[in-house]
């Protein structure tokens, strides 16, 4: 899994990404959640399951909120249900909030072909799955917080420390 990080096998390049962001109570945002390995041609060798998983696994082990984005333009249903799996990775839980979930998750592409009759039932019924078992913002929720201060400063060996792969969520 590559992308620009040193990332590799037996190092993680993303969580000591997400280890700096938890200094500064940032958001961890990642791209690709609609993507799925069988997907991609085969000469690419790309794993966008495995890099999804890796990232959002890394967020939430250092503690931070994650949130995610579709990066192609797509209207069906596989690709919704794999935003959904990224988006709710223990699923719904019976009772409750799920303990595994994404802060947020922005769908790019508003478009003509997304208000198309058929795609846009699509779209609706993703919507109401994405709130499933969750509470809907009130009316005076305001999405913006006061900034807080960053922590101290992350010793580089504590940074370093990150790069161990773990297992995923």
């Amino acid at each position: 899994l590559t992308a620009g990080y040193y990332n590799l096998c037996d190092r993680d390049g993303y969580r000591p990404i997400a280890r700096m962001l938890s200094r500064h109570n940032a958001i961890l945002n990642f791209t690709c959640l609609e993507m799925k390995n069988v997907e991609q041609p085969v000469k690419a060798q790309s794993g966008a399951e495995e890099l999804v998983t890796q990232v959002l696994s890394g967020g939430w082990a250092e503690n931070i909120e994650v949130a995610g984005e579709n990066a192609l333009e797509r209207y069906d249903h596989e690709a919704y249900n794999q935003i959904l799996s990224n988006a709710r990775r223990n699923d719904i839980a019976k009772f409750g909030h799920p303990t595994l979930k994404m802060y947020g998750v922005t769908y790019l592409r508003l478009s003509d072909k997304l208000m198309k009759q058929r795609n846009f039932d699509i779209f609706k019924a993703f919507v109401k799955k994405m709130h499933a078992n969750l509470d809907y913002c009130s009316t005076n929720y305001h999405f913006t917080e006061p900034m807080e201060r960053s922590k101290p400063r992350i010793p580089l060996e504590f940074l370093l420390e990150a790069t161990e792969p773990l297992e995923p969520y």
